[in-house]
């Protein structure tokens, strides 16, 4: 290999170093927070909503969980009857843009109120996510505090409206988020 050649090549892998080390700077600054910061932990969360065969009623399977502090990436796949929520702002909030998927769609800000079923919605948080009957409805947010959360469904259904079965029973309508 000839001097100029050689140089040639060294000047190239110079290059991709240089431009590989300023993405891998630009990434780990952009995503842990700047250099030095820890890094963030990414997590994982599926729900369903199904009816529960011995009761009848429709329940969120798990109702009680945790996640690791950090960006949460959530799946809630309904298996509900389709129910029509007249009252429903049904305004998307807390998730990462105010924004959902349903179905793998476009992300969306609103849902129709004759399409929501249940929602997912965490108060102290200020999360609320609406659940079409018979979809997957996909989000992600930010979990910046570690603790208990209590979350619950808002669509008002069962026998006595927020009170009664069984949005008033626990581990059916509403549960514990815990952030570790």
């Amino acid at each position: 290999m000839k001097d100029s050649e050689w140089f040639g090549l060294v000047a190239i892998v110079a290059a991709v170093l240089v431009v590989a080390t300023g993405a891998l700077a630009i990434s780990a600054e952009g995503v842990a927070g700047g250099s030095g910061a820890a890094p963030v932990t990414v997590s994982y969360l599926n729900l369903t909503i199904q009816i529960n065969s011995t009761t009848g009623m429709p329940q969120y399977t798990p109702a009680n969980f945790s996640v690791a502090r950090g960006e949460l990436f959530v799946t809630i796949v309904d298996r509900d009857l389709p129910a029509s929520w007249a009252g429903c702002a049904c305004n998307v909030t807390g998730t990462q843009g105010n924004v959902e998927s349903v179905n793998g769609s476009a992300p969306v800000s609103q849902v129709s109120w004759t399409a929501v079923a249940h929602t997912f919605s965490i108060p102290s948080l200020g999360v609320n996510v609406l659940s079409p009957a018979q979809t997957t409805v996909t989000f992600s947010l930010w979990l910046n505090a570690t603790g208990s959360f209590s979350w619950m469904c808002m669509d008002p259904c069962g026998s006595d409206g927020y009170t009664g079965e069984p949005m008033g029973m626990p581990g059916y309508m509403a549960g514990t988020m815990t952030v570790v």
